[in-house]
């Protein structure tokens, strides 16, 4: 007969919260290209993360924001773009625009594969070029209730986020940069003056470009979970968790003007 100290810790083991299972699969963009991705999708996950990465980074870079969003009942999947991490590489070294452009393809088959596991409410999380990319391939995702952008440019490689972010309408933004980056913050700046649904912008005293931030200022990875927690915007109850305080700098209303960096 178990004794009744194993009886209370099997009680307190089934009550615990679920470890992150997290799977390598195989995605296919639009044009065949192959795309390795890590999938998380905790039992009965109704809302889900698409996280893209930045140029010349890989979907291990979300590995800590995946767990906690992983252990909020969210479903979440990181993809590496073409010729990037573990993805297939790209026909020609360095990518050329095109390859690029197609990017956005490897984005909206990451939200279709949430998709496919029945998540009925997604958010596209992206720093950097990932930004650039995560709203471009929002906008004929009509699952796609939240975009988060990390240091996005006016331009990244010939990706071009202005006229997308007005077409994005009235769906939930959140926009965060550094002052440090000159080019990230003032073409913040100016996308968060675009923006026409519900949207915040957050400028940080300091903290560079894209993950750099998340290094930078440790008060941000969580802060990032807990908005998007408290912004799904559904008529059922969502998952969310404190959201923390994180440093910021005041913000212009004028829209300055913007040098891209060096492409």
């Amino acid at each position: 007969m178990p004794s009744v100290f194993a009886l209370l810790a099997s009680v307190a083991l089934a009550g615990a919260p679920s470890k992150p299972t997290f799977t390598n699969v195989s995605l296919q963009s639009a044009d065949g290209h192959v795309l390795a991705a890590s999938l998380g999708v905790p039992k009965a996950a109704k809302y889900g993360v698409v996280l893209v990465h930045q140029g010349g980074r890989n979907k291990e870079d979300w590995l800590s924001i995946a767990d906690k969003l992983y252990g909020d009942g969210v479903a979440v999947i990181a993809v590496d773009l073409r010729g990037h991490g573990a993805s297939a590489p790209l026909a020609e070294s360095p990518p050329v625009p095109a390859d690029y452009a197609a990017m956005v393809g490897d984005v909206r088959a990451a939200i279709d594969r949430l998709e496919a596991e029945k998540v009925t409410r997604v958010a596209v999380v992206g720093a950097e070029l990932g930004a650039n990319l995560g709203i471009n391939a929002a906008l004929d995702e009509d699952s796609v209730a939240i975009v988060a952008m990390l240091s996005p440019g006016l331009d990244y490689k010939g990706v071009i986020t202005s006229d997308a972010v007005k077409r994005y309408g009235g769906r939930t933004l959140l926009i965060v940069a550094a002052s440090d980056d000159t080019y990230g913050a003032k073409s913040a700046a100016i996308l968060d003056g675009t923006a026409q649904g519900i949207h915040e912008f957050r400028l940080l005293e300091s903290g560079g470009r894209g993950m750099k931030m998340l290094s930078a200022e440790p008060a941000l990875e969580g802060w990032l979970v807990g908005w998007i927690g408290t912004h799904w915007s559904s008529g059922e109850a969502a998952p969310a968790r404190a959201v923390p305080a994180i440093p910021t700098t005041p913000l212009s209303t004028s829209a300055p003007a913007v040098t891209p960096p060096p492409q």
